[in-house]
C-alpha cells in the first residue's frame, strides 16, 4: 500500500522521517580539532557537490559541539567508515561524550590539529568555503584539500534506522 502525506499537517514531519529511513547512507565520522582538544561526529548527511574544484558538504546541527569548532577553524575531516568500524558509530553518535570518543579506533592528526582515522576507507580533509543555516542545521561547503585512501571498499551503511553492508548486485 502507498500513502500520501500532504502539508500542512503533523503527519508530515513522521511522513518525511520514515521516508528518510529508506534511504541508505554512507556513514561516515567528520572531526575537527582545536588548541588540544577533538571533535567528532557521526554523519550520513555528506554528499559530493563538485569535482572541480573537488567539494563536498555536510549538514550538522547548530547546537553539535562540533559545529562551533569547524566554522571557527575552518577545517575538518571527513572519514568514510567501513563495516569493520561499527563499533565507532554508538560513541560518535553520542553514546560518549567529547575525548571519550577518540578512545575508539586508531587516530592520528594532521596540521592544525584535525584527527582522522587511520584505517578509514577514506578520509577527506576540507576546508571550509561556505556556510548556510538552514532549520536547525547548517550546510557546511568544504572544499578538499587532501585525500587518504586505503584499499579497501566495504563501506558502512545506515538504513532503515539500523547499520548495513552493501554487496554488489548481477547486472
Amino acid at each position: 500500500m502507498t500513502a500520501e502525506l500532504r502539508a500542512p499537517g503533523p503527519d508530515l514531519a513522521a511522513g518525511f522521517k520514515l521516508a528518510m529511513r529508506r534511504l541508505a547512507a554512507t556513514v561516515t565520522i567528520v572531526t575537527a580539532g582545536r588548541e588540544g582538544s577533538r571533535f567528532g561526529m557521526t554523519a550520513t548527511a555528506v554528499t559530493s557537490v563538485t569535482a572541480a574544484p573537488p567539494t563536498l558538504l555536510i549538514c550538522v546541527n547548530q547546537s553539535a559541539s562540533i559545529h562551533d569548532i569547524i566554522v571557527e577553524t575552518g577545517h575538518y575531516c571527513i572519514n568514510i567508515l567501513g563495516t569493520h568500524h561499527a563499533p565507532l558509530v554508538a560513541p560518535f553518535g553520542g553514546g560518549a561524550g567529547g575525548e571519550a570518543r577518540f578512545g575508539h579506533g586508531t587516530w592520528s592528526h594532521r596540521d592544525g590539529g584535525v584527527p582522522y582515522l587511520d584505517d578509514a576507507q577514506a578520509s577527506l580533509f576540507c576546508a571550509l568555503r561556505q556556510t548556510v543555516a538552514y532549520g536547525s542545521h547548517s550546510i557546511l561547503i568544504g572544499e578538499v584539500q587532501a585525500v587518504r585512501l586505503s584499499d579497501a571498499i566495504a563501506p558502512l551503511l545506515y538504513q532503515d534506522g539500523a547499520l548495513a553492508a552493501s554487496r554488489a548486485l548481477d547486472p
